[in-house]
């Protein structure tokens, strides 16, 4: 069996190379398109964007694992039963759990290395990846002056040239409107010519104009002018140069990113958890200890022991189980009307205290709570991704055996269909969990909780030789019965 063994497990490891690197091309391509606005026309150097598809091609390995085991199992279990391999194997006397045994131990060994992978390096490609991906979206756009639209690129500046002479520098008809002031189309430069050249060191862009006007509107001195005052300058030859330091590459500290927490290992973020659990715990004990100033009546024994002492008046049923309330109200009823005023006063200044206190100290609470959160949800969505090869697989491999259709066709389909529930019962059970409406365990386990059982299921029937997937399997009871009742009903 060991050469059997082998055979399945090059059987197995082939298509899921190439779905593994098919699920990562698509994963990748997704996140271009969603930031394609932020990269195109900057100008970006190749190393850059190689850079930058690299870590994110790290960052997206977690997603892209699941999806190649499940694929790769249908398609091994399925390519064996298409070709009648399977019923070889069982005509031997070999079970579908011993053939599936290999697969089970090496998708065991792909999960392991799938915690290790998003528990060690996944934090590190995603500073990586953030850092530079905020670097890259913050960089200015490619200077690219077209003739015939207004270009706004350089700040405080628009700038539109009528025609650019194709391989030259020299451009006609230049308009250039400063708004350096932000007062508007104060200031406006018209040149019949110009040329356009950056600096040796590409630090400047220098315009230099020929045969132009300047026209700029001066500030009125005092309020009571109702006019300003308008200057005209003719000029052969007029150059001013641009600061280019903007559009330049510039590194962003990852310092900047590192609370972050998917840069958190489990550990860490489990050890984030209880910190902040601490922290809110300690807020609490101050939040009792400033405000217990504010019920000194609540300790005062001997003022209750008197008041409970007083003649009682009539109260409703839920005040007379309440001995604070019992006694604020027996000692309310004897008190003149100079000492019920001072009370009332006291009582009012006291609840707004108190009323102050409370909104800050809620909603650092809550802030808290969201923020265990966050770090609870992204160490369990570190393990139940690991743990859906493996889940998956007890999917895949008895849905191929029942199937027993190999290739892409059939597998891909059903491989999207399932590996979709398990996507939506990931993204609802984390939405719960981030509403608060779910805990951050049971929200992030629950596709795991959900698919297990179908995944030990499907095995059973595969193991059975189940028809699940045969419409006459279904259909037959069916016509039987309905002949059943037709022939009743003719006797």
């Amino acid at each position: 069996m060991k050469k059997i063994d082998l055979l399945l497990v090059r059987s197995f490891l082939g298509p899921f190379v190439l779905t593994f690197f098919i699920a990562l091309f698509i994963l990748i391509m997704q996140f271009l398109w969603k930031y394609i606005d932020d990269l195109v026309g900057k100008g970006l150097d190749t190393f850059i964007l190689a850079k930058l598809i690299f870590f994110l091609s790290a960052s997206v390995v977690p997603l892209a694992l699941p999806i190649a085991v499940l694929l790769s199992s249908i398609m091994t279990l399925g390519s064996l039963g298409e070709n009648y391999e399977l019923v070889a194997f069982k005509s031997s006397g070999v079970s579908l759990f011993r053939i599936m045994r290999p697969l089970l131990i090496v998708v065991g060994f792909l999960t392991i290395g799938a915690f290790l992978f998003a528990n060690y390096v996944l934090p590190v490609s995603n500073l990586r990846f953030t850092s530079l991906l905020y670097s890259v979206t913050k960089k200015r756009p490619a200077l690219n002056i077209k003739p015939g639209v207004y270009y706004n690129g350089i700040d405080g500046y628009v700038i539109r040239v009528a025609e650019k002479e194709e391989g030259s520098r020299f451009m006609n008809d230049v308009q250039i409107y400063d708004h350096t002031e932000s007062r508007g189309n104060t200031r406006v430069m018209l040149a019949k010519r110009g040329e356009m050249f950056t600096t040796d060191n590409d630090k400047f862009m220098v315009f230099r104009l020929f045969d132009g006007e300047q026209y700029e509107e001066v500030r009125a001195t005092s309020v009571a002018r109702q006019t300003n005052e308008f200057i005209r300058t003719r000029f052969k030859e007029y150059e001013m140069m641009f600061d280019l330091s903007d559009f330049d590459y510039a590194k962003a500290n990852e310092s900047l990113f590192k609370n972050n927490q998917k840069m958190f290992n489990v550990r860490q973020l489990f050890g984030m958890a209880d910190s902040i659990r601490d922290a809110n715990s300690n807020r609490t004990t101050l939040f009792y200890r400033n405000l217990s100033p504010y019920l000194a009546f609540v300790r005062d024994t001997t003022f209750l022991q008197q008041v409970a002492a007083l003649p009682t008046p009539t109260l409703s049923d839920s005040l007379k189980n309440d001995t604070t309330a019992l006694a604020f109200v027996n000692s309310m009823h004897f008190l003149d009307n100079r000492q019920k005023i001072m009370m009332i006063d006291r009582a009012e200044n006291t609840a707004r205290a108190i009323k102050s206190l409370n909104p800050s100290s809620n909603a650092l609470a809550k802030n808290d709570l969201k923020r265990i959160s966050k770090y609870l949800i992204e160490a369990h969505v570190r393990i139940t991704l690991s743990l859906a090869c493996l889940v998956l697989f007890l999917i895949g491999a008895p849905l191929g055996a029942i199937i027993r259709k190999g290739g892409i066709g059939m597998p891909m389909v059903v491989a999207i269909m399932f590996f979709m529930v398990f996507h939506i019962l990931s993204t609802i059970g984390k939405k719960f969990a981030e509403e608060g409406q779910l805990s951050p365990f049971m929200g992030m386990w629950l596709s795991i909780f959900i698919l297990t059982p179908l995944g030990i299921f499907l095995t059973y029937k595969a193991m059975r030789d189940s028809a699940l997937f045969n419409i006459d399997a279904y259909l037959i009871p069916l016509k039987n019965l309905w002949n059943k009742v037709v022939k009743k009903r003719e006797v």
